[in-house]
């Protein structure tokens, strides 16, 4: 007879205070808060901190975790979202031990102390062993407090027990400095529309809360706590007070016939400030496909304006945090220019040595290191490659659900000429956050990479589609530029190389590209102006095997030559 399964797991006891009493007093309300709690809460938290529910009872569930570190903040997740509920409370006990699959239920130590635990905490609170604590880092650690050493039932030895919760204030303790700016997304308000219309506007209220979430610059309020908002006057003050709220996105849909009309404008809670207002109109004839469009449309205003927001915050008197570091590191990258880009690298390592664990900083070195190998302002290439895989490795590890974290490592790859490796990764990030271009601009430079231009055009396209002002536009638009000289589209590469220069003045891409591009379509006098007066003064000495060497052209040979050829032609020396 084969021998149990056996393992070390985290696992997460939660049970349903004065279940009984509930049920007494009104089952069907009690029934419907649970089924509302397990569908709306409980289980798409597990899910997103992947944890799995091993046993369901009808008032507690037993869930299994690989990481204790998932299983507290599913736990601190869920406490938080239920701390308005009016009439369902929760105890969570969480212990790290041996578990024992068998019989479609689990057995072992793991499981008897969590489910003791649980009976310690407090209504609304998490009791946690001493192991399971220990194995926390600093920051969640510190949101517990040691209550002692207590005897558990049929558990021979005591436990000390740290608990979280056991006087929750109505509202949270202000985040520390170091975190993310937190935004709230109050449901759609509706003009004179029809029940289907407040149908409308509560899946489109979900929908951006939901696209917001996959983007890891910023912490989105759960809906739970978006819905205590609906209909209600909104003070700013007390929002960011008691929530800790940075922006507030509100919207409004007005509809008409087959037409609708959302409104939406986002606000800074600090200074109540409007940082953006806009419109969007689009058919109502086929509701998802309008969500997605306005989700979009809204993503595509509000990311880079919450980051520029964030970044003249730091320039007018940050807290030296990792995270205002790393705005700062990022918006200093983003101006693609050798002196910026050296300055970002010095900020964003003092960010990482502030807080390594985070993953802040990380993805933009990476990207910091990248642009050095294209815009040839390093002295040793593949070191620099090197330090930007590494970068990236350190972001994926610091966070496996960090969509930005894959598109830095897809870029870093694409570096290394690893195309098939950058494909899957950048296919990774866009399958973790579809709305973020930066994962569509890693794919479009992996599949030119492999001679795939069509799929290359057509991801770079959806990336500048996805965010006009995103910050690695000067990668979206430079990957489109060489895929129009492999299409033989010169007049389009003309173009574009004119909306990088328009945008990057000092960056040698665009130039390059327009020389190129004049070469090609026999403008050979306008081509060696530029080279002389824009590209030799950017990059003195440059030569077009350099070129050549400094883009990442992978192993596509023959797109290579092909550049080097035109900037010949040009008049740039071989």
């Amino acid at each position: 007879m084969p021998l149990p399964d056996r393992k070390l797991a985290a696992i997460l006891s939660a049970d349903v205070v004065g279940y009984s009493r509930l049920m007494g007093e009104d089952e069907g309300r009690t029934l419907a808060g649970l089924r509302e709690l397990r569908q709306q809460t409980f289980e798409p938290v597990i899910n997103e901190k992947r944890g799995t529910v091993v046993k369901r009872m009808g008032d507690g569930w037993l869930v299994e975790f690989a990481s204790v570190v998932d299983a507290v903040n599913c736990a601190i997740s869920v406490q938080e979202a239920l701390l308005d509920h009016p009439f369902i409370k929760l105890r969570i006990g969480i212990h790290v031990g041996d578990i024992v699959h068998e019989d479609e239920d689990i057995y072992g130590d793991g499981v008897n102390i969590a489910s003791r635990l649980q009976e310690k905490a407090d209504p609304g609170g998490i009791a946690l062993s001493a192991f399971a604590h220990d194995s926390l880092d600093g920051v969640v650690r510190q949101g517990f407090q040691s209550l002692g050493q207590a005897n558990l039932k049929n558990i021979s030895q005591k436990i000390e027990i740290f608990g979280w919760g056991t006087a929750i204030p109505k509202t949270p303790a202000p985040a520390p400095a170091r975190e993310r700016p937190a935004m709230l997304v109050l449901p759609f308000t509706v003009s004179g529309g029809t029940p289907d219309t407040e149908l409308l506007a509560e899946g489109m209220t979900d929908a951006v809360i939901t696209a917001f979430s996959r983007f890891s610059w910023f912490l989105t309020l759960p809906r739970n706590t978006s819905r205590q908002f609906k209909g209600q006057a909104v003070n700013l003050t007390s929002l960011r007070r008691d929530h800790q709220v940075s922006y507030m996105l509100e919207s409004n849909i007005r509809v008409a016939g087959s037409r609708a009309r959302v409104s939406a404008e986002l606000l800074d809670t600090r200074s109540g400030n409007s940082i953006w207002a806009g419109r969007f109109d689009g058919s109502v004839e086929d509701p998802f496909e309008l969500e997605d469009q306005i989700t979009r449309a809204i993503l595509a205003e509000l990311t880079p304006r919450i980051v520029g927001a964030e970044t003249r915050r730091v320039q007018s008197g940050g807290d030296g945090s990792a995270w205002d570091l790393m705005i700062q590191g990022r918006a200093l990258v983003c101006r693609v220019n050798r002196e910026d880009n050296a300055k970002a690298q010095e900020i964003l390592h003092e960010a990482i040595k502030l807080d390594p664990e985070s993953g802040y900083g990380q993805s933009d070195l990476a990207f910091s290191y990248l642009y050095e190998c294209l815009f040839g302002w390093s002295d040793d290439q593949q070191t620099s490659i090197r330090k930007a895989v590494a970068a990236s490795d350190a972001a994926i590890a610091a966070d496996e659900m960090d969509a930005y974290a894959y598109a830095a490592a897809a870029a870093a790859r694409c570096a290394a000429s690893e195309s098939s490796h950058a494909i899957a990764l950048a296919r990774r990030a866009i399958q973790l956050n579809e709305n973020l271009a930066a994962g569509q601009a890693m794919l479009a430079l992996a599949l030119f990479q492999t001679a795939e231009y069509d799929e290359a055009l057509e991801a770079a396209t959806v990336a500048r589609n996805l965010s006009p002002r995103d910050p690695l536009r000067a990668i979206i638009t430079g990957v489109k530029g060489i895929v129009f000289l492999m299409l033989g589209k010169f007049d389009e590469m003309v173009r574009n190389a004119e909306d990088i220069i328009q945008e990057f003045p000092g960056m040698p891409t665009g130039w390059r590209q327009l020389a190129a591009a004049y070469a090609e379509v026999g403008r050979i006098d306008d081509a060696k102006e530029v080279v002389e007066n824009q590209i030799l003064r950017l990059i003195p000495d440059h030569t077009a095997t350099e070129s050549g060497r400094q883009l990442p052209f992978g192993h596509n040979m023959i797109a290579r030559q092909r550049w080097m050829e035109a900037l010949i032609k040009a008049g740039l020396p071989e």
